[in-house]
C-alpha cells in the first residue's frame, strides 16, 4: 500500500512538472536582450566625474546577445565585447561598491564575471556585472559610476 502511494505521488509529480527550458551553462540567457540605463550611482566621497543619475548616461541603450555586448548608439567609449560568456562568482560585491549598489536598489546582487572572446567591456580587465532581484543589472562603468540597467 505504501509503495503504491509513493508510486502515485511520483507519477503525479512527474506529469505536473513544468519542463525546464534549456539554458546555457554560463548563465548568459539572463543577460540577453535590450537594456537601458535607468540610473547611475557614484560614491559619496571624493571628487566625481559623474553625478548620481548622470544625464550623459541615463536613457542610453545596450544590447547583450551571444554575438556581443554593445551600445545601441555610438558612445564616448569604444567598448565592444565579442562572444561574451558569463560566470557566476562565489564572492559578494566588494565593500567599496556596496553603497552604490544599494543606491540603485540592489542590496545583495549576484556577481558575474564577463569574459570577452575578443574586445573589451568597461574599465576593468575582468569586467563584472551584478544581477539583482527582478532581473535588474548593475554595471560598474568608467569614472567610478555604476549603471543600473533595466530591460527595454
Amino acid at each position: 500500500m505504501q509503495i503504491q502511494r509513493l508510486a502515485i505521488i511520483s507519477a503525479i509529480a512527474l506529469t505536473s512538472a513544468t519542463p525546464a527550458v534549456a539554458q546555457p551553462a554560463d548563465g548568459s540567457a539572463a543577460f540577453a536582450g535590450h537594456w537601458r540605463v535607468a540610473g547611475v550611482a557614484v560614491s559619496d566621497s571624493g571628487v566625481q566625474a559623474l553625478t548620481d543619475n548622470d544625464p550623459s548616461l541615463v536613457g542610453k541603450g545596450l544590447t547583450f546577445n551571444a554575438k556581443g555586448l554593445a551600445w545601441d548608439q555610438p558612445s564616448a567609449t569604444r567598448d565592444s565585447c565579442l562572444r561574451p560568456t558569463f560566470r557566476r562568482l562565489a564572492t559578494p560585491a566588494p565593500a567599496a561598491l556596496r553603497p552604490q549598489l544599494r543606491k540603485l536598489g540592489l542590496p545583495r546582487p549576484t556577481p558575474f564575471a564577463i569574459r570577452c572572446q575578443s574586445g573589451s567591456w568597461g574599465p576593468r580587465a575582468t569586467p563584472v556585472i551584478f544581477r539583482g532581484a527582478g532581473g535588474t543589472l548593475a554595471l560598474p562603468w568608467y569614472d567610478g559610476g555604476v549603471l543600473k540597467l533595466v530591460r527595454k
